[in-house]
């Protein structure tokens, strides 16, 4: 019914139907100074709609409003209904059907729509992702919402997970703590150390980060998870790496972790974005072993650092961090800005420090 009638008044107007939407149920009293604002502002997809005619509907005894876009009409951008000021009043295009979509794919097609704007894609995309030509019309009718489901899953198929930070997503190594390893498997300590890391890194909830340590997990590692989500489903992956540390990790104390954290220097012709990454590290067994609670982590960070760089001072000097010991930084903005000074100062040729005058420069 809804595609015979916009396609019967576009006729008669000359208008494209595939670039219009119809709105039954409007009262008699809208006119088009009245109607044409409200569907402007109701969505910004429809702001720059121009109303083009009504027709009396006497099967419902109100009017239906006839609207153009400048483009042709979206389906998935398209509200069904508009919240007028007595009742609801139901959008119909060429593309409506006849039985409205499971909720559960409109909700999936709303967060595949803010994925792929995250990605900078639109939907005008999905041709060369899908190893199509984009020059060739793909569509001979309007697409059901199994249609755009079924073009949306294989089209995200063909690209990976995106890293949050730098570059694809990749798998976190394997580790299962049997007696006999795994092909592929490494001591659990640099296992640790690598999955830390990465988790830190990621930028995805809680949750996500769970399910991709659980992913990599065989044998009696993915037994101590099991176990831990029994009595508490909800544990972060926080709590599951602490699980994992107290199963297979070889026995030390916190104060002999904490002791190693304080005595680690900044070696010679290491760099200062180097020596913050392997502090890092045993900064994180710290607080795992209660050392260092997670509170005083970046106070605790940034005083080793003040107190273990023995080379390329200048980095201490240019971002002031002795001055900056009572406001410390996070990690991801201290390592950040450190290595951008390390830019700079490889930009500018080789630095020196002045340890009688404190000062330094370039040569």
């Amino acid at each position: 019914m809804a595609l015979h009638l916009v396609e019967d008044l576009c006729k008669g107007m000359t208008l494209n139907p595939e670039n219009c939407l119809l709105v039954p149920g409007v009262p008699e009293t809208f006119d088009e100074g009245s109607t044409e604002p409200m569907l402007r502002t109701f969505t910004e997809y429809l702001s720059k709609c121009k109303m083009c005619g009504r027709v009396f509907v006497r099967e419902q005894g109100t009017f239906a409003v006839l609207c153009e876009l400048q483009l042709a009409v979206d389906p998935l951008q398209v509200t069904d209904t508009i919240a007028g000021e007595d009742s609801e009043w139901t959008v119909l295009t060429t593309g409506s059907q006849p039985l409205p979509a499971p909720a559960s794919d409109v909700e999936f097609l709303k967060k595949m729509l803010a994925f792929w704007g995250k990605e900078g894609k639109t939907l005008a995309d999905m041709p060369g992702l899908l190893g199509l030509d984009p020059g060739v019309p793909i569509r001979v009718a309007t697409p059901s919402p199994d249609d755009w489901v079924k073009a949306l899953g294989q089209a995200l198929e063909k690209v990976a997970l995106p890293h949050p930070e730098s570059g694809p997503y990749l798998k976190l190594r394997l580790f299962s703590g049997g007696p006999t390893p795994i092909p592929g498997e490494e001591a659990f300590e640099p296992w640790l150390e690598h999955t830390t890391e990465m988790l830190q890194e990621w930028a995805v909830p809680d949750a996500e980060k769970r399910r991709r340590l659980i992913e990599c997990l065989r044998g009696p590692a993915l037994d101590v998870i099991r176990t831990l989500k029994l009595s508490n489903p909800g544990v972060k992956v926080k709590g599951c790496l602490e699980a994992l540390d107290h199963a297979f990790r070889r026995t030390e104390g916190s104060e002999d972790v904490y002791c190693k954290f304080l005595s680690a220097k900044q070696q010679k012709g290491e760099k200062v974005s180097a020596y913050i990454q392997r502090l890092e590290k045993l900064l994180q067994r710290a607080i795992m072993r209660g050392a260092v609670t997670v509170e005083q982590m970046d106070q605790t960070r940034l005083t080793q650092i003040v107190r273990g760089i023995q080379y390329q001072n200048l980095i201490l000097l240019h971002l002031r961090l002795r001055e900056r010991q009572d406001n410390p930084p996070s990690y991801s903005r201290l390592i950040k800005e450190v290595r951008e000074e390390e830019e700079r100062q490889q930009g500018r040729g080789q630095s020196f420090f002045c340890y009688r005058c404190g000062q330094g420069g370039h040569i």
